[in-house]
């Protein structure tokens, strides 16, 4: 057409209000050699205990006004109902010696509505973003290509850590496309799974430690050297075939 065009290198996105130090630090967290968080003005970053905490600071974030969600790894039941089942499960052990069941459901599918017409939960498309959406979890799916002010992670059993390294567990999952991979490649993905859900976040992330995995779990572990170049992971297309690739 006669059109003269200057050709731009996207070489990374702008996430966690342009934090830096944040997406450097989970890449090393991840991929790297993990480093204590300094922190820096404007971006905020905590572990919760326990999914109760987790669950309190994500509902007086929303309180105060700002958009908060909580994601997790694809590791508990999702049946695609028209209800909200409290499919996800963790025990919490409690300071009496007695055990605690946290529990929880998936975003909705549809939206879910009362009997007076009163939304009780949006659709999957707009969990990120509607009244409601911070009482219901969400996942890689529903999360990835979304940003919110404050985000929760939680860590589910496919991912732990072990004596200074990464360990996957793919039976742990509940991702039919995954959950039957080798457990040296369910790693790569799980990796890039979980810094999707950590970057989410536009001014604050907090997390919850991983979960533990039952030692009859298939597992895979390595840690690699830092990277030398900032590692391809970033969120794929909107698609599950997009999402999985490797990096």
């Amino acid at each position: 057409m006669g059109r003269a065009h200057q050709h731009l290198e996207l070489c990374g996105s702008f996430r966690c209000q342009g934090s830096a130090a944040y997406t450097a630090w989970v890449d090393a967290l991840l991929y790297g050699t993990p480093a204590v968080w300094r922190g820096h003005a404007g971006y905020d970053l905590s572990l919760a205990d326990d999914p109760f905490v987790l669950q309190q600071w994500t509902e007086q974030a929303t309180a105060a006004g700002h958009t908060a969600r909580t994601t997790a790894g694809f590791c508990w039941p999702w049946p695609r109902t028209r209800t909200l089942p409290l499919d996800i499960r963790i025990d919490v052990p409690s300071p009496t010696g007695e055990t605690l069941v946290w529990k929880a459901a998936w975003n909705a599918r549809e939206t879910l509505t009362d009997s007076d017409g009163t939304a009780l939960a949006p659709r999957s498309q707009l969990w990120a973003s509607h009244s409601g959406g911070h009482q219901q979890i969400g996942c890689i799916y529903t999360a990835q290509g979304l940003e919110y002010h404050h985000s929760g992670v939680i860590i589910g059993p496919d991912l732990t850590w072990n004596n200074g390294r990464w360990e996957a567990h793919p039976s742990q999952s509940r991702d039919d496309t995954l959950r039957n991979l080798p457990a040296e490649q369910y790693l790569r993905y799980a990796l890039n799974i979980y810094r999707v859900l950590l970057t989410r976040g536009s001014h604050t992330p907090a997390s919850t430690p991983p979960t533990p995995t039952p030692s009859t779990s298939s597992a895979s572990s390595f840690r690699p050297p830092p990277p030398t170049d900032p590692p391809q992971h970033e969120e794929a297309p909107d698609s599950r075939s997009a999402l999985i690739k490797e990096s």
